[in-house]
């Protein structure tokens, strides 16, 4: 079954290279970025309470969630920033389709006039998308906004280790996790998407960022220099399922910086005045910290 925008705007797109006289096949694109629906979406998001947090949570991660479906709303009560009214909108525009297995049959046959309660879920992944790159833009206007791009950036390349959590916890507490439900990847690749998200916030003030890039007997997840290249920093990420030893996992984390001589480059480096290492663990919306200063 295929949504008959994508289709239409698919067929669009071919027929209008197809007059320009370009035959080349083409490539399907998201066309529900930048709908008058996403961009509700994109400035919804900026209100979001905690529920509606643990909502949008479980949403990108593949479940349902139920509210009271609200079929008389216009923009007018939508500007009120009402959560069901939000969802109401997201329902009647495609962004969610209703779960009709969890749906009660007597909610769908009330009157119109009665708000009905309903579950409803994201419908396919080019609406999941749609909802990853909405979160991440706000996770990133945030942090720039409370300044915790530069906050976190110091705390890193002075060996900072409280204020480094503190921040890193609350990002994590705070923010919606977007999570790739539809592979199987390592529970790394996403925190070390997490963390790259952040630092994409901090290139005015960082140089030379690199991720899984070669560094000694091997490839470190995040390196970077900050204050004039006079400071580095090597972060080795490590993920495991919550309630996991994380304390024990973030020291496996920090030895394979050492055992791997990542900092070799660096040392070498007399610009370099301070080198900071440290193995960050993560167990789902916790994390922990361990840090050891190399030069």
């Amino acid at each position: 079954m295929f949504c008959p925008w994508d289709v239409v705007n698919f067929i669009k797109k071919n027929f209008e290279l197809k007059q320009q006289g370009k035959f080349t096949k083409i490539k399907a694109d998201n066309y529900w970025s930048g709908t008058t629906s996403d961009k509700s979406l994109s400035g919804y998001i900026g209100y979001l309470t905690d529920n509606d947090n643990q909502k949008m949570q479980d949403l990108v991660d593949g479940k349902s969630i139920s509210f009271k479906l609200n079929e008389s709303m216009n923009y007018d009560t939508l500007s009120e920033h009402n959560s069901d009214d939000f969802w109401s909108l997201l329902l009647h525009t495609g962004y969610l389709t209703l779960d009709w297995e969890k749906t009660e049959d007597e909610e769908l046959s009330k009157d119109h006039s009665t708000n009905k309660n309903v579950v409803a879920r994201i419908p396919n992944l080019e609406i999941l998308d749609c909802f990853d790159t909405n979160i991440k833009a706000r996770f990133s206007s945030e942090f720039i906004k409370h300044n915790l791009h530069n906050k976190l950036v110091n705390a890193l390349s002075s060996g900072n280790q409280k204020e480094i959590y503190d921040i890193f916890f609350d990002m994590l507490q705070k923010y919606v996790s977007v999570r790739d439900t539809a592979t199987k990847a390592p529970l790394e690749n996403y925190y070390h998407g997490f963390i790259n998200g952040i630092f994409a916030s901090c290139e005015s003030i960082i140089s030379e960022y690199h991720s899984n890039y070669e560094s000694g007997n091997g490839y470190p997840d995040i390196t970077f220099k900050a204050e004039r290249n006079t400071k580095a920093v090597i972060i080795e990420i490590k993920a495991a399922p919550t309630g996991s030893d994380i304390v024990t996992l973030s020291e496996t984390a920090l030895s394979q910086i050492e055992e791997k001589n990542y900092a070799e480059p660096f040392m070498t480096n007399r610009m370099i005045q301070s080198i900071y290492a440290y193995g960050i663990a993560f167990a789902g919306k916790n994390c922990f910290i361990t840090c050891k200063k190399l030069k």
